[in-house]
């Protein structure tokens, strides 16, 4: 399966939705009201959703049209399905696991443990943004967006 022709429809689609959520004022109805107000996080997230979808079709699509030949990362095997099971795993033993341990304990061992799946291993890099993504969501969301995500309960 050619991984071009799939990234050119899915961010063709995403960059859709982004323009969709970035336009349309009518999307949200009442929820907590911030000082940034209530479409702020949302906008911010469909504009980096447009910037990256079409950063990956207009990759794919140079490369098509220039016929280029498809290099090994670039064809999806479709032998076996162990993958997308290991992440159902992983999410739902999150979903499980967040709200007795807490977001911050939580997400950076999904964070490592996804990169690993991913094939990552480059450990230094991993363990930084396994720790430091956490760490900013839960002070962003607490402090700009008053959004407390859970704590340790045990």
């Amino acid at each position: 399966m050619d991984r071009r022709k799939i990234d050119v429809v899915l961010s063709t689609l995403l960059m859709i939705a982004a323009v969709i959520i970035l336009t349309n004022d009518n999307l949200a109805d009442g929820g907590a009201e911030s000082d940034l107000g209530i479409m702020f996080l949302p906008r911010v997230v469909a504009g980096f959703i447009l910037i990256f979808a079409a950063t990956i079709a207009i990759q794919s699509f140079m490369k098509l049209s220039k016929g280029a030949e498809l290099e090994g990362q670039e064809v999806i095997s479709t032998e076996g399905f162990s993958g997308i099971f290991i992440y159902i795993g992983i999410f739902i033993v999150y979903w499980l696991a967040v709200p007795h341990l807490g977001f911050m304990v939580t997400t950076p061992f999904v964070m490592l443990g996804v990169a690993l799946l991913l094939g990552g291993r480059n450990w230094i890099p991993i363990i930084a943004m396994s720790v430091i993504t956490p760490v900013l969501i839960y002070y962003g969301s607490r402090e700009f967006l008053r959004v407390y995500l859970p704590t340790w309960t045990l």
